[in-house]
């Protein structure tokens, strides 16, 4: 209220300012004569009194105004001089000289906007600067964030650096273009700047690479614009950028999904997701949330997980009905309890055991949970008329060297037997980034705290794809015909390559590399399909459909998989892995727990 007052305050002033300013220049200093038009200035300031306040001046934040709020104070100051003359018009016991009129009007115009200028250049250059931005781009996204930087009081944007020719040397803001992009290693040699945004539109991942190869990371934060808030709109803030990632540089594309399809087919629909505290259950129901599903169940057996990923959901998704089941797969009581009770139409298992080292330790658990887990899910889905299955696989099932991977593997053929009113469907894909407990967590734990970082094998390669990425390919399936999908991961990037780049990302361009030699059940590079697999397009162009028809025989499947379950109960290896290749003759077993 104390500053409405002064804003006000100093309006008058500035007004009664211009309208003496008037008088001087009609009649210079001839104050006889101006001594006959005081009066009309007295109206004149009280009029403009009224109005300014009628006006909204004062409604106004005036440390954040731009060009739409300084039209306001024209318009106060037009309308003051309209009304003015109005009054004098019908009121004609006191005169009001046009010039002084006008010369009034556009000085109490002039003198208010300068003084809202000047408060808005002291405050922001009054302010303590302890964040120096360099912006990367100049599009309409660039521009937006710029001014919410500076608005916000949250640093100084020093400059900003683009590609297009037309648009260097010229400035921004007050800020100079410069460019090319390829220069910013020199333009750090004579610019001061901490952070550096790149806030380019459809960015490609090898120009984020070239862009990160110019900074250097120990001293310069490099972030970027989401590519979700650059197709949604124009105008991003610097709530909306985030730290480089894997995703950027590595170079998987964007992709494209029907998200219109997959939402008719959820929404409404009473969904179950398996897992869904991990990683890709997590992000399943993200992604199924918003396609307003009639309930959504997240079933896991991690109380604190699963009470994370609902508290999300609920915040954001309130009017979606979400049922938290905690529990264990392979309980095939409890699961037919929780599916008689919700009846879902729609079930993603994601729920599993995923880490290949520690599952070498633990067959048994591999087997249980992997193994009995899916087929009691897949049994239960069949009794109660479950209308879509789909089981969440991996590469490591192609081949396997390890219980983790022979475990999908069984799973697969399991899912790939049943025979029912059920649609069974798997969706086979490599490794995720970001996933919780993977590598790339131990990689970012040795860099940050300057250890060597470990790796089993120099010629150690992978696939990956970006979580988000992998789980709309997922809920993409689910609109296509088929019993197997298995989705394009590009090519096979090695893992040295991968530490190097998380250590250039977290400002470590030199890391050193210790290798330690292959684990048990590991495997130098990953395979997606088996040599008999024929992969067919889809008419998604990431997703490849394998059609089988060789039969499986589900009873034969469960006898087996209990005999392994039970010599590996016993730890009787090499009778587990005998019954194993029953089932998968491509089974190759290195050795169990010493």
């Amino acid at each position: 209220m104390k500053r409405k007052l002064l804003l006000f305050v100093l309006d008058v002033l500035a007004t009664i300012i211009a309208g003496i300013a008037a008088l001087f220049i009609r009649f210079g200093f001839d104050f006889a004569e101006m001594d006959k038009y005081n009066e009309s200035i007295y109206f004149y300031v009280i009029i403009a009194a009224v109005v300014y306040v009628l006006n909204g001046n004062y409604k106004i934040v005036w440390r954040y105004a731009n060009q739409k709020d300084f039209l306001v104070i024209f318009r106060g100051t037009l309308f003051s001089y309209l009304l003015t003359v109005m009054f004098f018009h019908f009121y004609r016991s006191i005169v009001l000289p046009r010039s002084v009129g006008i010369i009034t009007f556009l000085g109490s115009f002039m003198f208010i906007l300068t003084g809202r200028l000047l408060y808005q250049f002291f405050v922001q250059t009054s302010k303590n600067h302890t964040r120096k931005f360099l912006i990367a781009g100049t599009e309409n996204i660039a521009v937006s964030l710029a001014e919410d930087i500076e608005k916000n009081k949250i640093g100084e944007v020093v400059a900003f650096v683009d590609d297009d020719k037309s648009k260097i040397g010229r400035t921004i803001m007050g800020k100079k273009v410069y460019g090319p992009i390829s220069k910013i290693d020199e333009l750090s040699k004579v610019i001061d700047f901490d952070e550096l945004i790149i806030a380019i539109p459809g960015i490609t991942s090898s120009k984020v690479n070239q862009i990160i190869d110019l900074v250097d990371l120990s001293k310069v934060k490099v972030k970027i614009i989401p590519s979700f808030e650059e197709i949604l709109s124009e105008k991003v803030k610097i709530d909306d950028i985030r730290n480089i990632s894997l995703e950027d540089i590595i170079g998987r594309k964007p992709i494209d999904v029907n998200l219109q399809e997959i939402g008719k087919y959820l929404k409404d629909k009473v969904v179950l997701v398996t897992g869904a505290g991990g990683s890709i259950g997590s992000e399943l129901c993200r992604q199924i949330v918003i396609q307003n599903p009639k309930r959504l169940i997240l079933l896991g057996r991690g109380e604190n997980s699963i009470y994370e990923i609902s508290e999300e959901l609920n915040e954001k998704y309130a009017d979606v009905e979400i049922f938290r089941a905690i529990g264990d797969v392979e309980n095939r009581e409890w699961m037919e309890k929780i599916f008689e009770k919700f009846k879902p139409d729609i079930v993603f298992h994601a729920a599993a055991h995923k880490h290949v080292p520690l599952m070498e330790e633990n067959p048994y658990e591999a087997i249980r949970v992997n193994v009995f887990g899916t087929i009691n899910l897949a049994d239960i889905s069949c009794k109660f008329n479950v209308e879509k299955f789909v089981f969440i696989s991996t590469d490591k099932a192609v081949n396997p060297t390890s219980f983790m991977g022979l475990s999908k593997r069984i799973a697969e053929l399991y899912i790939l037997s049943k025979k029912c009113f059920t649609r069974f469907s798997i969706v086979r894909f490599g490794n995720v980034i970001g996933s919780r407990g993977s590598v790339l967590w131990k990689f970012k734990k040795q860099i940050e705290q300057g250890k060597p970082v470990t790796i089993t094998h120099p010629d150690m390669r992978r696939y990956f794809m970006s979580i988000p990425e992998a789980v709309s390919l997922v809920l993409e399936s689910t609109i296509l015909n088929g019993n197997l999908f298995v989705l394009d991961m590009g090519k096979q990037i090695p893992i040295e390559e991968i530490a190097k780049k998380l250590g250039k990302i977290l400002g470590k361009d030199n890391i050193e590399i210790v290798y330690t030699g292959i684990r048990k059940g590991e495997k130098l590079y990953e395979e997606l399909f088996y040599p008999y697999e024929i992969a067919n397009r889809t008419k998604h162009p990431k997703i490849f459909s394998v059609k089988y028809d060789k039969p499986f025989n589900e009873d034969e499947i469960k006898k087996v998989s209990l005999e392994i379950l039970e010599n590996l109960k016993s730890f009787n290896f090499e009778k587990a892995c005998e019954y194993a290749k029953k089932l998968v003759p491509e089974f190759k077993f290195r050795g169990g727990i010493e």
